[in-house]
């Protein structure tokens, strides 16, 4: 029998309310899915997030080395086969020093009280103290004459050496401990104090005693910057800021092995330097920042240990991306690679021609890094920095052609850290003796 109309009308409309239904439960599934695809999405990026934090470490990102994962040691370590250091004790000074002696013997056995006898047998043993410090003073009286004749009263003059408040070796410790101790004005005072407890020095006085030595010095100063100059050695420049009569100036270092010139300078410039060390000089060492175009050099080398500062510093940058800081990852790899040939140079791991070889093809790969990272960088200040890299990159290689050019400045820098240190305890003398 077949159905009636109104019963396939009434059949179509319950199919058409389930399919109605059926959709409706369908849609909450679907946004589900949706809603979990999301979040699937956010931490897939979370976790490649977390990925590249745990795979940083102090030559990728700004993390210290301290952070760094240590390699599994195994647990008996081997034993160091230390050289042979031969036994020191201290000799005894001889006769023309000892300023008093004495001999001590055991008169009464400590066992049975009998009377001892002395032997050959002698112990010597020498205690060495400080003399009492009493300072040496020289007191001159200058008395007034007047002649009888025409009444003029006159008194004799003081010799130039005895025109200052303090004698030359009382000068020369506080200029020692100013210098080679460098201590301050005030820690120089007190220690005078302490020492001669009758003897007050003012901070003026100390810093006077300052301006004497320099200008007694002139003559020595200039036969040094002279010999810094004229040299074939290698010449290391390096600067730093100075505050000196109340403005700012600057403090130059020149320094060919042991020999240290300072200078001290209102400008900074090409035309200061250029005064300073003359217009031609052999082999110059220095930082990429300071202006020597106006030099003329033979031999150029920049800082290499500034390089990787610069390039951490590149990679320590908010906006950088990961990509550009695995490059520059890869640049400061580079970097040290070239400081581990220069050692196994020297301890004769490897030949000079060997050591070549290594640099330049080092070189090479940093200077295609350089190249890509300044054509696709995402930054612009890195692209900018990438950019003049490559125009001074011959300066950073020119110790490949002579193993005797160093490829730091760290002498320069030394010369400068004891002055650094005594500009801190001085706490920037306002005065015109600096």
């Amino acid at each position: 029998m077949q159905p009636s109309y109104e019963q396939l009308f009434k059949e179509n409309a319950e199919l058409r309310a389930e399919i109605i239904q059926l959709r409706a439960e369908n849609a909450q599934p679907k946004a589900l899915v949706n809603r979990l695809e999301k979040i699937i999405t956010k931490l897939e990026a979370r976790i490649a997030q977390l990925e590249a934090q745990l795979n940083q470490n102090s030559k990728n990102s700004s993390k210290p080395p301290s952070t760094d994962q240590k390699t599994n040691r195994s647990s008996s370590p081997k034993a160091e086969n230390r050289p042979y250091h031969p036994g020191a004790s201290r000799q005894l000074l001889p006769a023309s020093v000892v300023t008093s002696h004495e001999v001590r013997n055991v008169e009464v056995c400590p066992h049975c009280h009998s009377a001892m006898q002395a032997t050959d047998k002698v112990l010597s043993w020498q205690q060495i103290e400080l003399p009492e410090i009493k300072p040496l003073v020289h007191q001159i009286d200058l008395v007034t004459s007047r002649c009888p004749c025409c009444h003029l009263e006159t008194r004799p003059e003081l010799k130039e050496k005895e025109q200052f408040l303090l004698g030359p070796r009382l000068e020369g410790f506080i200029n020692l401990l100013m210098g080679q101790y460098r201590q301050g004005h005030r820690a120089v005072r007190t220690m005078i104090s302490a020492l001669l407890p009758n003897v007050a020095l003012s901070q003026g006085l100390i810093s006077k005693v300052k301006a004497r030595t320099a200008a007694l010095l002139v003559s020595s100063y200039e036969t040094l910057v002279k010999a810094a100059i004229t040299t074939q050695q290698p010449l290391h420049l390096d600067a730093t800021s100075w505050r000196h009569a109340a403005t700012n100036e600057h403090l130059l270092v020149l320094r060919v092995g042991n020999v240290i010139a300072y200078a001290l300078r209102p400008y900074q410039n090409g035309a200061t330097l250029k005064a300073l060390v003359g217009q031609q000089i052999h082999c110059l060492v220095s930082d990429r920042g300071l202006a020597i175009h106006q030099i003329k050099v033979k031999i150029k080398q920049y800082c290499l240990a500034h390089l990787i500062r610069n390039i951490q510093g590149q990679a320590e940058q908010p906006n950088i991306s990961l990509e550009d800081t695995q490059r520059l990852g890869n640049l400061y790899n580079t970097l040290q690679e070239l400081f581990k040939d220069k050692h196994r140079l020297e301890k004769g791991q490897i030949s000079q021609s060997t050591w070549q070889q290594y640099g330049y093809l080092n070189w090479r790969y940093i200077q295609e890094e350089l190249q890509e990272l300044g054509c696709w960088s995402s930054t612009k200040k890195l692209r900018k920095f990438c950019h003049k890299l490559l125009k001074q990159i011959k300066h950073f290689r020119a110790y490949l052609t002579d193993p005797a050019i160093p490829m730091t400045n760290n002498a320069a820098e030394e010369s400068l850290r004891n002055l650094v240190i005594v500009r801190k305890l001085c706490l920037g003398s306002q005065s015109i003796y600096g």
